[in-house]
């Protein structure tokens, strides 16, 4: 077989599967074609009408040209491709959503348009009709609602990434790893974009819905979080720097991962504490990746609390250290136990309630040692900071220091200088 037509569904007979397998029919040649669909966790009429089609290419003598793959459950975008892509015999894969219509056009007037990139390319390894830019993967790459993809580049790299689930990040992936082992990914010639309503392939006669399976509410209520989490995905394996900037979020966190550079005012500070820590039960708010721990004595128990379950699952990912565990928790509302010392660096001018949580960590430790932007004025970290201005007249009873920009501790502040005021507490 020169070409393989993979086409995965679920559900959708009536209104997307049946245009997409007719309109194939009516302008493909399927003398030489393979159709593959994958049909997984379909609840609907989409089982009765392969079956019918099954009988119709088997009494015709075309058993070999159109076979189903039937999964009880839904496998995600990258599985139910997967699938069929293991079984397929030719020499060019069409991976095809069920979404899209082939127009009036010659027969196999789309194969040749797709091929022609191989014949002119002797690095082709995908062909496509739209090619996007990822931010978090930093690339250009081919959108897989229509694409050829030699045999081979499968063969070499292997099959599309099922960490993605639903979908929306596998043909990024993929197509970089492509690209990784010298294929190149190739646009249609004359097909462009239509960002504001749906699909168009300019002079590719072929029409994407763009009507898919994530518009499932049902199978997929909340596809922007899907969407979201794919995203940090690639940059976590692609583009470390978005990544953490994504993870930064709206507080403006410090985020640095195992073997990062850290910057000077983040080493001095826990430098500072770790000098002044007591006991070995030590807890610290707001924790980031949990970066500091590295900082700090061997012999603790640490455990690093976050608000942000993102956050905590990277920290505990790293693994700094035994002895170390990170918790989501909000420090609001959440219930604490005894420590000998708790941190909280740039915590507090964060919240609302800062000082009322200053407050509620004393009663819940022998040391308290903080971090917080000595007299900042309003605005000047925008939305990120709540408290504004706080100075030594706000923590009566704690021992202070100050920090400069440059990460030099002082005994006094330096009115040139971007300061952190570091604030030391016994409860005892």
């Amino acid at each position: 077989m020169k070409y393989t037509i993979i086409i995965p569904t679920y559900n959708h007979c009536d209104d997307l599967l049946k245009p997409c397998l007719e309109s194939i029919f009516r302008y493909t040649d399927m003398q030489d074609v393979e159709l593959l669909v994958s049909a997984n966790g379909c609840t609907d009429n989409t089982k009765e009408y392969l079956d019918h089609l099954t009988y119709q290419f088997d009494s015709l003598g075309f058993k070999k040209n159109f076979r189903v793959f039937w999964s009880d459950k839904p496998l995600g975008y990258a599985g139910a491709n997967n699938v069929a892509i293991e079984q397929a015999v030719g020499e060019k894969i069409i991976l095809l959503n069920n979404d899209v219509i082939l127009l009036e056009q010659p027969k196999n007037l789309w194969l040749e348009m797709l091929d022609r990139q191989f014949q002119i390319n002797p690095h082709c390894g995908i062909s496509c009709l739209v090619k996007e830019f990822s931010p978090p993967a930093n690339v250009h790459f081919a959108v897989f609602f229509c694409v050829m993809i030699a045999r081979e580049v499968f063969d070499k790299i292997g099959l599309l990434n099922t960490v993605y689930g639903a979908g929306a990040g596998e043909d990024t992936e993929f197509c970089i790893e492509a690209e990784r082992a010298g294929y190149e990914v190739c646009q249609v010639d004359g097909v462009s974009l239509d960002n504001v309503a749906n699909w168009w392939t300019g002079s590719f006669p072929l029409y994407h819905k763009g009507e898919g399976t994530y518009h499932d509410k049902v199978l997929f209520p909340d596809w922007n979080n899907i969407f979201f989490q794919n995203g940090m995905t690639l940059a976590k394996k692609y583009n470390p720097e978005y990544y953490k900037l994504q993870l930064c979020n709206n507080f403006e966190r410090a985020v640095f991962l195992k073997g990062d550079t850290i910057d000077p005012r983040e080493v001095a500070r826990y430098n500072w504490a770790a000098e002044n820590l007591i006991g070995v039960q030590v807890l610290e708010i707001g924790c980031s990746t949990g970066f500091g721990v590295q900082f700090l004595p061997n012999n603790i128990l640490y455990t690093g609390l976050d608000y942000d379950a993102r956050i905590v699952s990277v920290a505990q990912e790293q693994n700094w250290r035994e002895n170390c565990q990170f918790v989501n928790a909000d420090i609001n509302n959440c219930e604490l136990g005894q420590f000998d010392t708790i941190i909280a660096f740039e915590v507090i001018e964060h919240l609302d309630n800062g000082l009322e949580i200053v407050e509620k960590l004393k009663k819940h430790c022998k040391r308290l040692l903080i971090t917080t932007p000595y007299k900042e004025p309003p605005g000047f970290w925008g939305q990120h900071h709540r408290l504004h201005g706080l100075d030594e007249s706000h923590f009566p009873g704690f021992d202070i220091v100050y920090i400069h920009h440059d990460g030099a501790v002082s005994n006094t502040p330096d009115p040139e200088n971007y300061n952190l005021m570091m604030c030391l507490y016994d409860s005892q």
